[in-house]
């Protein structure tokens, strides 16, 4: 088996294997267990199960992305999209998508720690900052999150590195809309939001003045940690929020950003309902009320830590380039095209096939041990050692048939011009001299069409010097 057969038989598997998971896991009524964090499928204390219950329980609908963003396109704006704990950066046209979405009047939530996708929001912040000039903005960008761990020495639970929000102030009147009804707001080892970002200045919920964001990871373990004069210090915003609507155009979405996307999580909405409160508070203030199933809420699993070895993995693998492909309005008509042309590149062709190969001719003289390793040979695409065995069972048969001691070119040239006069001596010296190379180093590259070339001329001097009486 070539090559070729080999790359086949490996893209057929990985193709396939998907599909064999799914049909697998429901023939056999498997359930699958999702353990990942930030998952709305994981119902263990660190999943998003309770929040997403709670979000269905309010009428509205819950959807999951796990293969492409580009998907999110086709909602136009009337959708509601929650980024929990990205650990994947963002590709180009994820922010485009995202950029689009906002401009189309849809919702996003971003809730991040540690500047995770910080990288990823720096083109969302070109593009936003392109969107608002003349709006008044003149900050460092639309949105960040600084490197380091949030302490609060003035309002935490067990220890500074668990605070507890409970100051909420906005300089928008939609502030208080979203922080109706939260008493407090339980973090769990936490970021903050860039002050000087956009979001941060636009910030819904703040630390106490004794609070700062520790990058010194070494200095929390050895419990020697404080505020250095390169790290942010005093009230910090941990939430923000802005209406585009009032800065891009009338009919622009909205952004939430926050900083700690562990107040969602099972085991901190389970045990304080402030921050369930504060969840269904965004979802409600993004989505702008609308329960209508065409308007859902879709969480992106693509950019969580899933496991390799799990169903929704290779999904998302293959799907991604798939609905990407199927998404993009240039590559869209093209598509259906390319995947027609494939498939007909690797189905037999129904009718039947004139005898164009060395393996067919042989095919119909009997299988011989000789003629199946010439099968072998054209099968691998190995044309150099087609050429090789049939010059060298050539020159044997010439050397048995004459008696000869030792094979010479010129005697076999004399033969056939006693044969056919009009021989010509350069083109015989000239064909002679490449069969030789080949034969000399069958690994030289030869095309299919020259080896067949070379067999009906060495199969027409064996037919005259050797076959004939």
């Amino acid at each position: 088996m070539g090559w070729k057969e080999y790359v086949q038989v490996i893209l057929f598997i990985l193709s396939w294997a998907p599909v064999g998971v799914l049909i697998g896991t429901s023939v056999f009524n498997v359930e699958a267990t999702y353990v990942h964090d930030f998952s709305i499928y994981n119902e263990e204390y660190n999943g998003l199960s309770i929040y997403r219950d709670a979000i269905e329980g309010a009428g509205y609908t819950v959807k999951a992305i796990q293969s492409s963003m580009s998907t999110l396109g086709r909602y136009e704006g009337n959708a509601t999209l929650v980024i929990t704990g990205p650990v994947v950066d963002f590709s180009i046209d994820t922010i485009l998508v995202i950029f689009q979405h906002l401009t189309s009047g849809g919702g996003v939530l971003i809730a991040d720690d540690f500047g995770t996708a910080n990288s990823s929001f720096a083109l969302l912040n070109l593009l936003l900052q392109e969107a608002m000039q003349g709006g008044g903005v003149n900050l460092t960008g639309v949105l960040s999150f600084p490197q380091g761990v949030l302490f609060d020495l003035d309002s935490y639970g067990p220890n500074p590195l668990l605070p507890i929000v409970t100051d909420f102030h906005s300089v928008t009147g939609y502030g208080p809309i979203l922080t109706q009804g939260v008493g407090s707001l339980h973090l769990n080892y936490a970021s903050v939001l860039t002050p000087t970002s956009l979001m941060g200045y636009m910030g819904i919920a703040w630390t106490t003045p004794r609070a700062w964001c520790e990058k010194n990871l070494t200095s929390i373990e050895t419990h020697e940690a404080w505020p250095d004069d390169d790290e942010w210090a005093g009230v910090l915003p941990v939430a923000g929020a802005i209406d585009l609507g009032n800065m891009l155009q009338a009919n622009a979405g909205r952004l939430v950003a926050v900083s700690d996307p562990s107040i969602f999580i099972n085991d901190m909405v389970e045990d304080f309902g402030g921050n369930l409160r504060f969840g269904m508070n965004i979802i409600n203030w993004l989505a702008r009320g609308n329960t209508d199933e065409n308007r859902p809420i879709v969480f992106c699993e693509s950019l969580l830590e899933v496991p390799w070895s799990s169903p929704e993995f290779f999904f998302g693998l293959y799907l991604g380039r798939a609905l990407w492909l199927s998404s993009m309005p240039i590559l869209a008509p093209i598509y259906p095209l390319v995947t027609v042309l494939g498939i007909r590149k690797y189905l037999p062709d129904p009718k039947k096939p004139e005898v164009k190969s060395v393996s067919d001719v042989f095919l119909r003289r009997g299988q011989t041990y000789f003629s199946e390793r010439m099968s072998y040979y054209r099968s691998e695409g190995n044309y150099g050692r087609v050429v090789k065995m049939l010059y060298r069972k050539l020159r044997r048969a010439l050397v048995k048939k004459y008696q000869w001691r030792e094979f010479d070119v010129m005697k076999v040239f004399e033969l056939l011009r006693y044969k056919d006069p009009n021989i010509n001596l350069q083109n015989f010296n000239k064909i002679i001299a490449r069969i030789e190379e080949i034969a000399s180093n069958p690994g030289i590259k030869v095309k299919e069409n020259e080896m067949m070339s070379l067999f009906f001329i060495i199969r027409d001097i064996q037919t005259k010097l050797v076959e004939t009486k």
